[in-house]
C-alpha cells in the first residue's frame, strides 16, 4: 500500500471515529466537530509529514486554512467568555 493511501485511510478512519464516537455522546456543538476534526487533520498530517515536497506544500496549505479557522473558533469563545454572555 502506497503512502498516500496510508494516509488517506488514516484521515477516515480516525475521522469516522471521532464523529461516531461524538455522535454517539450526544454532541450537538458544531464548532466542537470541526475543532476536533481539525486537530486530528494536523496530527495525521504530522505522522506523514515525509511525504514529497509537492504533497507537503499543499496539506500546509490545507492545514494553515483549517488552522486559521481554528483560531477563529477560539476568539470567538474568549470574546464571548470574556463579555459575560
Amino acid at each position: 500500500m502506497r503512502i498516500y493511501n496510508k494516509y488517506i485511510l488514516s484521515l477516515v478512519l480516525a475521522s469516522g471515529f471521532v464523529n461516531i464516537l461524538f455522535a454517539f455522546l450526544g454532541q450537538n456543538d458544531l464548532e466542537m466537530y470541526f475543532i476536533i476534526n481539525t486537530l486530528t487533520y494536523l496530527t495525521i498530517t504530522l505522522l506523514y509529514a515525509y511525504l514529497n515536497p509537492r504533497a507537503r506544500t499543499a496539506l500546509n496549505t490545507i492545514g494553515v486554512v483549517l488552522f486559521g479557522g481554528f483560531l477563529v473558533i477560539v476568539s470567538l469563545k474568549v470574546i464571548e467568555i470574556v463579555s459575560g454572555r
